[in-house]
């Protein structure tokens, strides 16, 4: 394993190294997020048009999963883009183009990070709030209270990521974030767990009422809805952690190593790996929850009838 040489020039932990390995990890990233680039944008847009023109879809829960398609949209829109041009100054020995573009695509990155992970957390809270509450969830949750928490979010994400960062030049900044995130990844978890135990109570329940009288029908229907949206919150849960895990994996290696290629080229396929996940929540979505396919559906026929003309 080849181990980077101090008196190169770096920036950001980075260096212009030109071994084999290091190239092509760059021409397979670039590919890569330039591809998924335009997909992601591609999909959380029809998501977010959908939501938007669908008069069903304006509730608590769904103006929730727009704002985790707008930070997912970002992600496309910027956070690929700039990672691709940081690799482009790489192989032109760009220096200080290199450093800018790290910065912008490492603060992005982290803010849009952010956004997602707390969104996840309030998605996850609100079903279980849904779960508990049944008939009386709507008159706590509203549209305007999801806005403002999701406005609360961003504020912070900024803050803790890019306010705060060059605040506090030293490495030191990233314990605050840390502390936050550890409390909210352990409220997500415990909120997680609780919807799962929920879930498999209810399909117990489900199997009692299916031989009990017809007026319990509805109701029956009612908590059907409630747990598949549950499911599909621990879907994303699990893709998240899952995406999450290899890059936070290799940040730890990197706190107790000498930083090598061998990391680098880690670093900067999981940093791809995380923004896949961009792609893969639309998926999901489409995958699991059935009025955003049908709405999808009918602004994917209203684009081709438009074509026809």
């Amino acid at each position: 394993m080849k181990t980077m040489n101090k008196t190169e020039t770096t920036c950001f932990s980075f260096s212009f190294d030109n071994t084999r390995e290091v190239f092509i990890t760059n021409i397979l990233t670039c590919i890569l997020n330039v591809m998924f680039s335009i997909i992601t944008c591609v999909g959380n847009s029809t998501i977010l048009l959908a939501i938007k023109n669908t008069r069903d879809l304006h509730t608590p829960a769904y103006v929730l999963l727009g704002c985790l398609a707008f930070s997912d949209l970002l992600v496309g829109l910027i956070c690929q883009p700039l990672f691709v041009g940081v690799k482009i100054a790489e192989f032109e020995k760009s220096f200080t183009t290199y450093c800018w573009l790290r910065m912008l695509q490492t603060r992005s990155a982290w803010t849009t990070a952010s956004v997602s992970f707390f969104t996840i957390a309030v998605v996850s809270v609100d079903r279980l709030i849904a779960l508990q509450l049944h008939l009386r969830y709507s008159a706590f949750v509203t549209v305007s209270r999801v806005l403002q928490a999701t406005l609360v979010i961003w504020i912070l994400s900024v803050i803790l990521n890019v306010v705060l960062r060059f605040w506090m030049m030293t490495d030191e900044w990233f314990f605050i974030p840390l502390v936050i995130f550890v409390v909210v990844f352990l409220v997500l978890t415990v909120s997680t767990m609780k919807i799962f135990q929920m879930v498999r109570r209810h399909q117990r329940q489900i199997k009692r009422q299916t031989e009990a009288v017809s007026h319990l029908r509805s109701n029956t229907v009612n908590v059907l809805k409630c747990r598949k949206s549950a499911v599909t919150v621990l879907y994303i849960y699990a893709l998240f952690v899952i995406c999450y895990v290899p890059f936070f994996g290799t940040l730890i290696t990197e706190m107790f190593h000498r930083y090598t290629i061998k990391e680098q080229i880690a670093y900067d396929f999981s940093t791809t790996v995380i923004f896949v996940n961009s792609f893969i929540n639309p998926v999901v979505y489409c995958w699991r929850i059935r009025e955003i396919k049908k709405a999808v559906k009918n602004i994917l026929r209203g684009w081709g009838g438009g074509r026809n003309e």
